[in-house]
């Protein structure tokens, strides 16, 4: 089983690619891009409970709405994963070895996301600072990473929630100028939480340097019986909520 998908199949990450600006000297024609799709549970992501995102996750969007066979690959993932970690570290730094030397033979930036809908702690297996070539991006739902020595390669985008329960950990980032996504249903608004929203659609290797601002995903389009159970649980941010948590977390 092939752990890292190589070859940009996620259409996110084609994208990332295709819109790359931020990064000193890198375009799309020199940079490059792989990922690791698990399937996330409450295991791997361990601040989705409390930021009741796991029901409205993007494990239920794009292909893996359409064709199962998605989501059974990235079941056996996780499953190897929890079941052998020691196996599964050794094989993904293996593939990461040589993806990074493809990299190099290609004259490319080899960017890695290791959590494309997952959250587990990666940095603390080695596979970031045994390739510094590299650079790794994630989103997490954990604040105190936020505040970790964490690998110089290694860059976060803390991911936000309305809930109550997920208060503190808000109020964690937000104490940081790392920056802060908040997935919105209506239109995208020019600040929230006392920050510039730009728009974070376009490409997640611009959003780990925008610093002190906040990514503003639009919402996806997920399973409808999904959506409607549990479209007001906190995790999307409706127009008709912007002063209610601006007052809430700036207060």
């Amino acid at each position: 089983m092939k752990l890292l998908d190589t070859n940009q199949n996620n259409t996110k990450i084609k994208k990332s690619i295709e819109y790359i600006s931020l990064w000193k000297n890198l375009n799309k024609d020199n940079t490059d891009f792989a990922s690791l799709s698990l399937m996330p549970d409450y295991r791997i992501c361990a601040g989705s409970k409390s930021a009741g995102c796991m029901e409205l996750c993007l494990k239920d969007a794009g292909f893996a709405k359409i064709f199962n066979s998605v989501n059974i690959a990235r079941q056996n993932k996780t499953n190897y994963l929890l079941n052998d970690e020691t196996g599964f570290i050794n094989q993904l730094k293996k593939e990461l070895s040589n993806y990074n030397k493809r990299c190099i033979k290609n004259n490319k930036k080899g960017f890695v996301r290791l959590n494309t809908i997952s959250d587990y702690p990666f940095y603390k297996t080695g596979v970031m600072t045994e390739n510094p070539n590299l650079i790794f991006i994630d989103y997490t739902k954990i604040a105190k990473r936020l505040h970790e020595k964490l690998p110089k390669n290694y860059f976060l985008i803390f991911s936000f929630s309305g809930r109550e329960q997920y208060t503190n950990q808000v109020r964690i980032a937000l104490k940081t100028d790392y920056p802060i996504s908040v997935v919105f249903y209506n239109e995208l608004p020019k600040t929230f939480l006392g920050r510039q929203v730009i728009d974070g659609n376009k490409s997640d290797l611009n959003n780990v340097l925008e610093f002190n601002k906040i990514i503003g995903l639009s919402f996806k389009e997920i399973k409808d019986e999904n959506f409607n159970e549990f479209k007001d649980n906190g995790f999307i941010v409706y127009n008709h909520q912007l002063d209610f948590y601006n007052k809430k977390f700036l207060n």
